[in-house]
């Protein structure tokens, strides 16, 4: 609980209960019982102009665990994933022309059609290398469901990435958002990662 300032009303509230109680004639017991229940609404105003509004919560998994992606190669790429404390690297090292032939995911995600997410992480790269960032289903045709953006990591220091989408055709529970690395060969690495749904107005 944070401290906060308070109205001069509220703040002023068991005083003048008590007050009132006396000027009107009111026996002890009953001048008591309006002052707890005083004593409780302040409390109680307290509580509610502390405490923060909550964050929502991230819908992905915790980026720092190899279980939470899937590292995927076909036919000729070849790549690597490495989670470390709190980040996690993929590597390319063998591309074939086929950028989604080393690609990785975070799948099982329920995103929902007409609601908008918005994916946050932060990413470096010291061989500065374009990467795709994409949402899609895991199944079926693997369609694209609205977010596909390129990147160009630029930079060996962090560099923040934030991107808003509406999703559109997915599949209840079966959808996955990660990035396709077989453009160029190369490491990236990222770290505090979510992926958040904006909230109904």
């Amino acid at each position: 609980m944070h401290a906060v300032d308070l109205p001069f009303g509220v703040g002023c509230l068991t005083i003048r209960t008590m007050r009132r109680c006396q000027r009107l004639g009111a026996s002890r017991e009953k001048i008591m019982v309006r002052f707890v229940m005083a004593s409780v609404l302040l409390f109680m105003a307290v509580v509610v102009q502390a405490e923060p509004p909550k964050a929502p919560a991230s819908l992905l998994k915790p980026i720092a665990k190899a279980e939470s992606w899937r590292f995927e190669q076909h036919e000729a790429g070849k790549g690597a994933l490495k989670a470390e404390t709190e980040t996690v690297t993929f590597t390319a090292s063998e591309i074939d022309g086929t950028d989604w032939h080393v690609q990785v995911f975070q799948v099982g995600l329920n995103l929902e059609d007409g609601e908008t997410y918005t994916l946050s992480f932060e990413a470096k790269s010291p061989e500065r290398r374009t990467i795709i960032v994409v949402a899609g289903v895991d199944g079926d045709d693997y369609h694209e469901i609205g977010l596909h953006e390129e990147i160009y990591a630029t930079t060996a220091e962090y560099k923040q990435y934030e991107y808003t989408f509406t999703a559109e055709n997915t599949l209840k529970g079966k959808n996955r958002i990660g990035f396709v690395l077989g453009t160029e060969k190369g490491s990236v690495t990222l770290k505090n990662a979510t992926l958040v749904k904006k909230p109904k107005s």
